[in-house]
């Protein structure tokens, strides 16, 4: 690697850091002081709280990382520019489409290595960021019970074990409903699947038995009936499709097809985690090339102008699209796409050594 490469590589990396630190520790407040006084009125033990704030940090990464990313790229180069060594840099012969080349590759391998790595770890860290405040500190939903993938409930009047088959609960194997009467049972359900659709629950393969008939047993190929439970019982924490792991996606997606109900929603999501794949380099590269193409000792304050502009800009495009996905994945998907191809144009036209940033040699 060069000595230029390597120092350039290295200035990004430090202020990527700084940033996403400052970032993280606003965030950390923010969530500090608005859990603080409920944490204090539950009393539970400090770690209890301490656990909850490592899982939302990682939550709060996520979020931030593609405008960190994006925003590192043109502070480098602005932080660069005030101490002198852009310029240095540049009267050394090196061009400014080799230093965008590599900031570019820069945000391209951190985009790609940091934003899987997000995707993978984020559904985990929803689940037990909101499972240790909710469950843990909050005593919400104690009476369930898992085990192996099971759940075990105990409600009003009735028991209740099953394995549900999607995130939202709506389909469930290995069913079995104990009604109670004076802590007796009075009625035993058994399915090997339970569907919901339109607020009814569809069982397949049923074995059903009442005391009425001496708990003889009545074999149903299928049977319909509104159970005393909903969907959202068997949901121990209630995460947002954003928050889905693969798995999880694919059992909603098979879950829909079954019951053949648009699976418009999932493609959306299919989009967004495409996008977020790419997003700070998208949010980063235009900015740096506007930057460096108006940028001169005697033209700063307007490269930084222009450059800020165009990520904010694309901040909003970003914004917009990931808005529209959930009605309009199509028109989400357009716009992600459209950005791409100007982004990798661009990063094209830089790796040729274009004269595609000639525009700032009239002002040196």
């Amino acid at each position: 690697m060069k000595l230029f490469s390597r120092f350039i590589w290295q200035e990004a990396g430090k202020i990527f850091f700084i940033l996403l630190l400052i970032f993280l520790a606003f965030y950390l407040v923010m969530d500090f002081f608005e859990r603080l006084p409920s944490f204090l009125t539950a009393k539970k033990p400090l770690l209890f709280f301490l656990k909850y704030l490592l899982w939302k940090i990682q939550l709060n990464i996520f979020q931030i990382y593609p405008y960190v990313v994006g925003l590192s790229g043109i502070v480098t180069l602005i932080i660069l520019s005030r101490s002198q060594e852009l310029l240095a840099l540049i009267c050394l012969g090196i061009k400014q489409e080799e230093i965008l080349s590599k900031l570019a590759n820069l945000l391209l391998f951190m985009t790609l290595f940091g934003s899987l790595i997000l995707i993978i770890i984020s559904p985990k860290a929803y689940y037990e960021a909101h499972k240790t405040w909710d469950i843990d500190i909050e005593e919400r939903k104690v009476q369930h019970l898992i085990f192996k993938g099971e759940f075990f409930f105990e409600g009003e009047n009735f028991l209740l074990i099953a394995k549900p088959l999607e995130p939202k609960g709506e389909y469930l194997k290995d069913l079995t409903l104990i009604y109670l009467e004076e802590d007796q049972p009075s009625k035993v359900l058994w399915a090997e699947y339970a569907i919901y659709r339109e607020k009814t629950w569809h069982l397949e393969r049923v074995v059903l038995q009442d005391r009425s008939q001496e708990f003889k047993p009545i074999f149903m190929e299928r049977f319909s009936e509104t159970l005393p439970f909903k969907p959202k019982t068997f949901v121990l924490v209630e995460k947002p499709i954003k928050y889905l792991s693969l798995k999880e996606l694919y059992q909603r997606w098979l879950f829909l097809r079954k019951v053949d109900k648009p699976q418009k929603e999932i493609f959306a999501e299919f989009i967004n985690r495409i996008m977020y794949l790419f997003s700070g380099y998208l949010l980063g590269l235009i900015p740096i090339f506007v930057f460096l193409k108006y940028y001169s000792p005697h033209n700063f304050k307007s490269a930084v102008i222009k450059g800020f502009f165009s990520f904010f800009f694309l901040s909003f495009l970003y914004l917009l699209s990931q808005t529209l996905s959930p009605a309009y994945p199509l028109a989400s998907l357009i716009i992600f796409l459209i950005t791409l191809l100007v982004n990798f144009h661009t990063h094209f036209l830089i790796r040729g050594n274009s004269s595609h940033l000639s525009g700032a040699k009239k002002v040196w």
